[in-house]
């Protein structure tokens, strides 16, 4: 998975667990902890800061945590922030 597709994933990650959305709290919590483990199965080139905020917003979703999990998502995603700028000017 390159970086984008990496950034996608967490991005439809935060999606799914706004605190506006619907479904119940731990059906949310548990369908973002799979994708987010998918996701970093397959994100082995990711940066270690963005694969330590991953971990960090997992443990936040097995404990029904929403907002501090977006907010480590949200820090993973500024880790790829600054590849996605040097590969579209490469």
């Amino acid at each position: 998975m390159n970086h984008s597709s990496f950034d996608s994933a967490l991005r439809d990650v935060l999606a799914s667990i706004r605190a506006t959305s619907g479904a119940d709290l731990a059906v949310r919590s548990e369908h973002a902890r799979r994708c987010l483990a998918t996701a970093v199965a397959k994100a082995a080139s990711a940066p270690r800061q963005a694969l330590e905020h991953v971990a960090a917003a997992d443990e936040h979703l097995e404990y029904g945590e929403l907002t501090d999990a977006r907010t480590r998502l949200i820090a993973a995603r500024s880790h790829l922030r600054g590849l996605r700028l040097v590969a579209a000017r490469a």
